[in-house]
């Protein structure tokens, strides 16, 4: 069905639907578990690498309600899984929570996965004590993905997102060229015709209601490391990034992406 004649976020909506569907298909039947990356998960020792950053955050989650908020394939659902989280994962892609399921299924994990728009969802108030988000804020939208998400959490509850980083419009004009003329050949990540990565001035100002508030900036390099380093070499400049936004705060205004930890 065109989207054309259809009201503005349905056809949002559907193109992300449609989009996902596409890029997961090949996907289905993949039922592996990375143990490299699982082990980031359960015993994050390099705050370097966002990965580990988020499941510092995130603490010991055994046991606890999560929601994996927009879980695209469920990788990220398996690995909360495995280490003991109560997880509930939604996408809007049929496709993505299939490969989700089988995945589960394989190495058996239990995940209740439901097809489901982030915003809104149709959970009940304060239904989960913790909610995790890989990408996925800046597809739905901020302020309605946070205003979704803060429904859904207990009182003190905690949400961590991993996110793309866009507060620069010089450096979001070099990286769309980047990704019009090598997106291919560098094997970059594929967007669609809404996406529009967060900036930190609108991630500080949407997340004013809540109780406590960190960003964490990451990737200061990211799409030169694609160009110019080799594959060995790039968790060197991952750590090179992270010492210089560290020492020098201006610098985040120029960073590629971010963990945002917020409890409520």
């Amino acid at each position: 069905m065109s989207t054309e004649h259809l009201p503005s976020n349905e056809a949002r909506l559907r193109e992300e639907a449609l989009f996902a569907d596409t890029e997961y298909a090949p996907m289905l039947g993949s039922t592996h578990i990375s143990r490299a990356m699982l082990a980031k998960y359960a015993s994050p020792q390099h705050a370097w690498d966002w990965r580990q950053r988020a499941a510092q955050c995130l603490g010991d989650i055994a046991g606890k309600t999560l929601l994996d908020f927009g879980c695209g394939q469920g990788e990220e659902a398996a690995y909360l899984a495995a280490l003991g989280a109560r997880v509930t994962a939604i996408d809007i892609s049929e496709v993505g929570v299939r490969v989700g399921r089988e995945r589960a299924l394989a190495n058996d994990l239990s995940i209740d996965f439901h097809v489901m728009s982030c915003t809104p969802t149709t959970f009940a108030r304060e239904s989960f004590e913790l909610v995790h988000g890989m990408g996925i804020l800046h597809h739905v939208g901020l302020k309605e993905g946070l205003s979704e998400v803060f429904r859904l959490l207990r009182p003190g509850g905690m949400a961590v997102f991993l996110e793309p980083l866009g507060s620069s419009p010089f450096i979001e004009s070099v990286k769309r060229r980047i990704h019009t003329a090598l997106g291919q050949r560098l094997d970059l990540i594929p967007v669609t015709s809404k996406e529009k990565n967060l900036t930190l001035k609108d991630i500080w100002r949407e997340t004013r209601s809540w109780q406590y508030r960190r960003i964490y900036p990451y990737r200061l390099t990211y799409r030169a490391r694609k160009l110019l380093l080799p594959e060995r070499l790039w968790d060197l400049s991952l750590r090179l990034d992270h010492s210089l936004l560290r020492l020098l705060p201006p610098l985040h205004y120029f960073a590629g992406a971010a963990v945002i930890h917020l409890r409520k």
